[in-house]
């Protein structure tokens, strides 16, 4: 694997005692005062480790935390396809995608980027990554944004399957506010 620079972080494989792990870095925000963007990657790195670990405990898969510190998370490999593609990705993908959705905000773990590109199929099933820009939150709104988020990647079919599934599995509120928010949207274009 190489390098994989994103908005918030860089991604890269390294050796680690004898293992090989990836690092994900926050990268340095030049824009920021150099104290405050210390503090704020900081923060948001330990963040991450925290919903990382809780989701862990809960039998949700994603990456194994070997270390943190300061800005960087170094993780266990996840070796397996990413379903960057939303066009490949097939019902029972959806299906599970859903299930780990609902779990994730029955803990009010709130991804924050919960798209196809942040899922992972393996031989254990699928694994969620790249916690970067969640939080938690008991509020209704915040997780009906993750579910609009993955309804919008999915496309126009694949998101309503999505939304029946995670019917299935979560809180029918938050598919309600997912429809008022959706519909914000749509009045918001016109």
């Amino acid at each position: 694997m190489q390098e994989f620079k994103g908005a918030e972080a860089i991604v890269y494989p390294i050796s680690y005692f004898d293992l090989d792990v990836l690092v994900k870095e926050r990268i340095e925000k030049s824009y920021r005062e150099k104290t405050l963007d210390i503090r704020l990657r900081t923060e948001r790195t330990r963040q991450e480790a925290k919903l990382l670990t809780t989701a862990k405990e809960s039998g949700i898969l994603c990456p194994i935390i070997y270390d943190i510190y300061e800005n960087k998370i170094i993780l266990k490999r996840v070796e397996g396809k990413m379903l960057y593609d939303h066009k490949n990705i097939s019902k029972s993908q959806i299906k599970h995608a859903a299930e780990i959705l609902a779990k994730l905000h029955k803990l009010d773990i709130i991804h924050g980027d919960y798209t196809p590109a942040n899922l992972i199929q393996t031989k254990k099933g699928l694994v969620v990554i790249d916690f970067g820009l969640g939080y938690f939150s008991k509020k209704i709104e915040d997780k009906a944004m993750d579910v609009v988020t993955m309804k919008k990647a999915l496309g126009e079919i694949k998101g309503i399957f999505f939304l029946d599934e995670y019917k299935s599995f979560g809180d029918k509120d938050v598919l309600t506010r997912a429809d008022i928010i959706e519909n914000r949207v749509r009045y918001a274009k016109r």
